[in-house]
């Protein structure tokens, strides 16, 4: 850190002021975190202004804005991993509700408001990393760890991307896309979620019935709603594109499932931020769980159809 920096860190003090009790008061987890949460602060603030102009007062200011929403945040909302990015409008969506409700203007950061959000998350995953240490506080062990970790990520997704639908899900996909291209609006996880609600195995139909009787229907009434909703215009796209694939992609990996089947589609809906998936959640309040658990247990369901009665003879 240059000199200005450090001094404009420092003279940010009282905006830090939470993170030193917390440092002298907070559980070891706690203390950790909140080292973690400072360096990455400091690092954001330093990175960022390194393209701007920018006064002192104005970088004080910045580590101040930063730390302000950094203790009003959730942790989900600070992953301490660098995960592969979803939804960014999403994300920056809650940064900016957390700012608002915070009394802060972001349109008035001395530093652009979104670079700050991106950077810091970048840092307190970077810091996160180097700050682990195994039980005998090795510290090679970070580094070990990280390069194994990244190695293991980038497989893992590499991997999965080789697992596609499988044949009624591709098929109810299909259709939702010429659905959306043959009326010229753009596609959401709604038309999703209502493609998978119709699957001839009822899979995922047997999800939403076991959280309540009649939810499955109520939820696609919902849907189809939506689809009379003014949107943006279609615009071509791979399916391996939309992030709740790629999740399902995933969880298909993690089961070891030849396929994505229509559970953990919706599996993939259910942990990929959106819109939709919040407003389910809202609807369902802690039954979210329960809708969770029906997807993942119905994963491995399959229908064994068997040859019915082929019969050899002799000629």
């Amino acid at each position: 850190m240059d000199v200005v920096m450090r001094a404009a860190v420092s003279a940010a003090g009282s905006a830090l002021s939470r993170y030193a009790v917390r440092a002298a008061m907070g559980s070891p987890r706690r203390r950790a975190l909140d080292g973690v949460y400072r360096r990455a602060i400091e690092r954001t603030v330093e990175k960022v202004s390194a393209d701007e102009e920018i006064t002192d007062l104005d970088l004080v200011h910045a580590v101040g804005l930063l730390e302000t929403m950094v203790s009003a945040a959730a942790e989900e909302d600070l992953p301490l991993l660098e995960s592969e990015k979803t939804d960014d409008e999403t994300m920056m969506r809650r940064w900016r509700e957390i700012a608002e409700e915070q009394g802060l203007d972001t349109e008035t950061f001395p530093l652009p408001f979104e670079k700050l959000v991106d950077q810091l998350l970048r840092c307190i995953a970077d810091e996160a990393l180097h700050t682990a240490v195994d039980g005998d506080g090795n510290r090679l062990f970070p580094a070990v760890a990280a390069e194994h970790l990244v190695d293991l990520r980038r497989s893992m997704r590499t991997m999965a991307r080789t697992i596609g639908p499988d044949g009624q899900v591709g098929a109810a996909l299909q259709a939702a896309y010429r659905a959306c291209q043959d009326r010229n609006r753009a596609l959401f996880t709604p038309d999703v979620l209502l493609a998978i609600l119709h699957l001839h195995d009822n899979s995922v139909t047997d999800c939403f019935e076991a959280v309540q009787s009649g939810l499955a229907l109520s939820i696609a009434h919902s849907l189809r709603r939506f689809q009379d909703t003014p949107v943006a215009a279609f615009c071509p796209f791979e399916w391996v594109e939309r992030a709740e694939m790629r999740q399902a992609q995933i969880h298909a990996w993690a089961h070891n499932a030849p396929a994505v089947n229509g559970p953990l589609l919706l599996l993939g809906i259910l942990d990929t931020p959106s819109t939709t998936r919040d407003a389910l959640a809202n609807r369902l309040g802690q039954d979210i769980e329960v809708l969770r658990y029906a997807a993942t247990s119905r994963i491995g369901a399959t229908v064994q159809h068997r040859t019915p009665g082929i019969l050899f003879e002799d000629t």
